[in-house]
């Protein structure tokens, strides 16, 4: 091994050194409340800064893409606090006043079937926490929704407003303890239900809330984010000056992630780029050096006084030594832990096309694609970026890459990034031209751009190197919380166990932020704690958990469950439930 000690950038410190583990948003978020209380910070990223939320510009031609694009739900308030205090020049409240405001959804249709549109209004219909929703109407108003809007045949819209209610009234203890352990679709019983059920209740917006696949995705994590979107919707859950769908107003390195590195260097957080961290040395139950190696492939040992893990999950399971795992045994589920791919696809445009003003989930698409037409919400237009021809992009996400497509009947894996393309754009074709409508023809398309973290597509080597976690049914008991069993390191990223508990760029920064307040005390400082906003939780129904925690303990099913399902019937954990809500951590 070469290089020896790597030193930290010197400067006013009343803190410790600490060394934080990727550069994505768990990362960032790590570095600027440490930089803030004074501690001296160092970021290795073996990539790019902004990890999953990042820009990727399309080479050589100056068109800005992305990752996957960014959404911001109303009920955000861990990340959207941290962009409030990232300066960005013109904006009085920094980044946070580059969100605009997405007034509409679209469930777009195959095969002539009626698209589905909802429009977000923006406040709610009542004044927030006026009205007191009882059971009743609660399920009546989501079986009277589902039916008109997403023609749901009654019998069924009904059962899925009982099934929605049942997660909405379960105690944390049944929803952590049984409902975790169940995928959304067995949850709803949706392979017994018709199509347009299933693209509803079991699909629908859930593709664009968390780009989750229901088959695949707990019931706990679905029903919770779904519970959060409701609530929104209705004005109760969101930040001050948050609406239900929000977009940023250009693209995320420009708007977001540029400006927030910039600050975290002028506070003199040492920021290294092409630093891989290969190995933690563990000894007498602490990290007493981080390995890591640079772009040459030199290795080096990085001594700090303290270590915040953000890597995804993937990446902090290859560091599980048999060192790690015998001063913290607990984080052996960390290996467990499943990932997924969801990335973007950029279809670049010579003309505008606002499909809708907001997101658009093509439901009928096997690979589970959503869109948003970005110029309508960007500041900068288009014709900046290139030469002046290209006007728009649809910026597009596949979440489902082992499914037939439509057409080809190949799945995402197994196509070249010219098949991936073609067969996209024909599936959301299929979607947009219907009813006699022409919207998208192959003369608008200027170019493409597949997400670069796709590597040997088309061959049997096909990886992905950004992949997104993914809350598989009993993935709870895996995930570990923010502080570990050795004194000195800590663990943020969206696999974390958070109060929102969905991979999300909030959950990362909540993850970030216990992170932090963990070594805080660990390091016995009397700085302030970093804020942890949590979920909004109805009072109306609090009552009706705490009668279902009792039911829970005796083993019978929640009082609202069509089902009758018992803690018993989904495979209850005998062992404890862990954390104090839907969600929340022992370090919060």
């Amino acid at each position: 091994m070469s290089g020896g000690n790597v030193g930290l950038r010197r400067g006013v410190s009343f803190g410790g050194r600490v060394a934080v583990l990727g550069g994505g948003v768990a990362g960032l978020s790590a570095a600027l409340e440490l930089a803030e209380r004074g501690y001296s910070v160092t970021v290795f990223e073996c990539h790019e800064l902004g990890g999953k939320a990042r820009s990727v510009p399309v080479p050589g031609s100056g068109l800005p893409g992305e990752h996957g694009f960014r959404f911001f739900p109303g009920f955000y308030r861990n990340l959207t606090d941290t962009m409030r205090r990232i300066p960005f020049a013109g904006n009085s409240n920094g980044t946070w006043d580059n969100l605009v405001r997405a007034s509409a959804y679209r469930g777009a249709r195959a095969n002539g079937q009626t698209d589905m549109v909802v429009t977000f209004r923006t406040g709610s219909l009542l004044p927030p926490e006026s009205h007191m929703f009882g059971p009743a109407e609660v399920i009546a108003l989501i079986t009277l929704a589902s039916s008109t809007l997403a023609h749901v045949p009654f019998r069924e819209a009904f059962y899925g407003a009982r099934k929605y209610f049942t997660y909405w009234s379960s105690c944390d203890e049944r929803r952590l303890g049984q409902w975790d352990l169940l995928s959304w679709n067995d949850f709803l019983q949706a392979e017994r239900m018709s199509l347009a059920f299933r693209s509803w209740f079991a699909d629908g917006m859930v593709r664009n809330l968390a780009a989750m696949k229901s088959k695949d995705a707990s019931a706990h994590s679905v029903g919770l984010i779904l519970e959060s979107t409701i609530w929104s919707s209705l004005g109760r859950g969101n930040e001050p000056g948050g609406t239900v769908d929000r977009v940023l107003n250009g693209s995320t390195g420009e708007k977001l992630i540029d400006p927030w590195t910039a600050h975290l260097s002028a506070l003199g957080v040492d920021l290294r780029v092409g630093w891989t961290v290969t190995d933690l040395a563990v000894e007498n139950n602490a990290v007493t050096a981080v390995v890591v190696s640079d772009r040459s492939g030199t290795s080096h040992r990085f001594d700090a006084d303290h270590v915040v893990s953000a890597l995804p999950v993937e990446r902090f399971a290859a560091l599980l030594s048999p060192q790690l795992l015998a001063a913290d045994p607990g984080l052996a589920g960390c290996a467990r832990l499943r990932t997924e791919w969801m990335n973007g696809l950029m279809f670049y445009l010579r003309k505008e096309l606002p499909v809708i003003h907001g997101h658009v989930n093509y439901v009928d698409s096997p690979w589970a694609i959503t869109s948003v037409s970005q110029a309508q919400f960007w500041q900068r237009p288009f014709t900046e970026y290139h030469d002046g021809t290209v006007r728009d992009c649809l910026s597009t996400i596949i979440s489902d890459w082992s499914a037939p497509g439509m057409l080809n009947r190949k799945t995402a894996r197994e196509c070249t990034p010219a098949e991936i393309a073609r067969e996209a754009w024909q599936q959301i074709k299929a979607h947009l031209n219907s009813h006699g409508k022409v919207v998208l023809t192959d003369a608008m398309l200027h170019s493409w751009f597949l997400d670069p973290s796709i590597t040997a597509p088309g061959t049997p080597a096909v990886a992905n190197t950004s992949p997104l976690f993914v809350q598989h049914p009993g993935s709870w008991r895996d995930r570990p919380g923010s502080r570990t069993a050795l004194r000195n390191l800590f663990l943020a990223g969206d696999w974390i166990r958070t109060d929102i508990n969905v991979s999300t760029m909030e959950g990362a920064n909540a993850a970030a932020r216990q992170a932090v307040n963990a070594l805080l005390d660990a390091d016995g400082s009397p700085l302030p704690r970093c804020a942890l906003g949590v979920l909004y939780r109805p009072a109306e129904f609090e009552h009706l958990k705490e009668a279902d925690r009792e039911r829970f303990g005796l083993g019978l099913p929640n009082l609202y469950d069509p089902d009758k399902l018992t803690p018993e019937s989904t495979g209850r954990n005998s062992g404890p439930v862990l954390g104090r809500g839907p969600g929340l951590s022992h370090d919060a």
